[in-house]
């Protein structure tokens, strides 16, 4: 980001000395913004109206004004203040121009080399003077720059680490001497003759060490090599010793971790069975923990014998129930037929009752021509067969009664 200017016109200084004419009498510095009073005389338009805001009357003849009672001075004037020459406000850090007071903004934005800019990187952005910018670019550390063996471009600051690992560098090995690209060390040191390595079987006790030219020569006569069958079933033998050790071990702290559950649910047991039967379940710690978990197992089986009694005497309740529930039932459904017997006869009654009374109100029709001392015997009569037949259905419904019942069955 540029700089941002806000040049205020009444701190620059002028190269020549200003007419009297052309200097405001509140700031003493030559006109800027010029306004004319009705009275005739000029200040600049901020001074005198800052000035009317602590007494409004005229600075120079004291006559009475106010904002309205102003307007702009000559073109003139204005041009004669703007031509005047100026240094540059940067002629304190070395800035060598001078130029009419008019353009000495528009130089200080954009030709004066003493200002200060960012640096055109964008990773970078330190500010700097405008004539600094080129020589920081020369070194600036996050310019783009390339490697001279494997043609990357990286930033500056990064070339250099970049060195210590660029793969197209010339490495000269330490133990032959002889020189390959980085990319190629690493594979080489597999293989160089001089460089110096352990015995084969360093692991089994040998302690030779030499180039690793000499190694072959070694093995001939290392009297490790002659028994390294023997030494290899060894050692695949203790691995896996190893592997059972390691297994066994994880069995052993589970079984300490069931072991260590189990006692903690003992404990939550034992407590409350002690708040069930106060006096039964104390733990005395006296006592050897054998006693104690001979105690502990003989009270469990004893429970286990009570709740299988329990369970047995709970069957046997059961199935006695049951035996009293299938008899009063069998009760129960023998009562119903009796009663559904009962009911069916009372059908039956009341469809003969029903039966009889239409064939008597049939006879009354057929004889509605006879004389009425006939007539009257015939309901007469029809009046005692009804009441006769109410009177047997009660001896028959009534349970003192020794007359025969009609067995009815459904």
């Amino acid at each position: 980001m540029m700089e941002e200017f806000d040049l205020d016109l009444r701190t620059i200084h002028f190269v020549d000395t200003v007419n009297d004419n052309l200097v405001c009498c509140i700031c003493q510095n030559p006109f800027i913004e010029p306004v004319i009073s009705r009275c005739g005389h000029t200040f600049c338009q901020h001074c005198i109206f800052q000035a009317l805001e602590a007494s409004p009357v005229c600075p120079i003849d004291r006559a009475t004004l106010d904002k309205e009672n102003f307007e702009p001075a000559a073109k003139i004037i204005c041009n004669m203040v703007n031509e005047l020459l100026v240094y540059c406000p940067r002629y304190e850090q070395g800035c060598p121009h001078v130029g009419q007071r008019q353009f000495i903004e528009s130089h200080l934005k954009n030709d004066c080399e003493y200002t200060v800019a960012p640096c055109e990187l964008e990773e970078c952005k330190e500010l700097l003077l405008k004539k600094d910018l080129e020589t920081h670019a020369e070194t600036c550390k996050y310019r783009i720059m390339e490697c001279n063996m494997c043609k990357k471009k990286l930033r500056a600051f990064e070339l250099e680490d970049h060195y210590n690992l660029c793969p197209s560098e010339i490495i000269t090995c330490q133990y032959c001497e002889t020189s390959r690209p980085r990319s190629e060390h690493l594979s080489h040191i597999d293989d160089c003759p001089q460089f110096k390595v352990k015995c084969t079987y360093e692991e089994f006790g040998c302690a030779w060490s030499d180039q690793r030219q000499e190694l072959a020569n070694h093995l001939a006569a290392c009297p490790f090599d002659s028994i390294k069958n023997y030494l290899h079933k060894q050692q695949q033998s203790e691995k896996t010793l190893l592997n059972e050790l390691q297994h066994v071990r994880r069995e052993n702290e589970a079984l300490k971790r069931q072991q260590s559950e189990s006692w903690q649910q003992i404990e939550t047991l034992t407590h409350r069975l002690d708040m069930m039967f106060p006096g039964h379940f104390v733990i005395d710690p006296d006592i050897p923990e054998e006693a104690r978990n001979e105690s502990v197992l003989s009270e469990n089986q004893r429970l286990n014998n009570e709740l299988e009694t329990l369970s047995a005497n709970i069957a046997s309740l059961e199935l006695k129930q049951n035996m009293a529930l299938m008899t009063e039932t069998f009760r129960l459904q023998e009562e119903m037929q009796s009663l559904r017997a009962i009911c069916h006869g009372l059908r039956m009654q009341m469809h003969y009752i029903m039966m009889d009374r239409k064939t008597s109100a049939t006879n009354n029709a057929s004889a509605s021509g006879a004389a009425g001392g006939t007539g009257n015997n015939v309901r007469g009569g029809s009046d005692s067969n009804a009441t006769n037949a109410m009177n047997r259905m009660r001896t028959w419904l009534d349970p003192t009664s020794s007359g025969p019942k009609q067995e009815t069955k459904l």
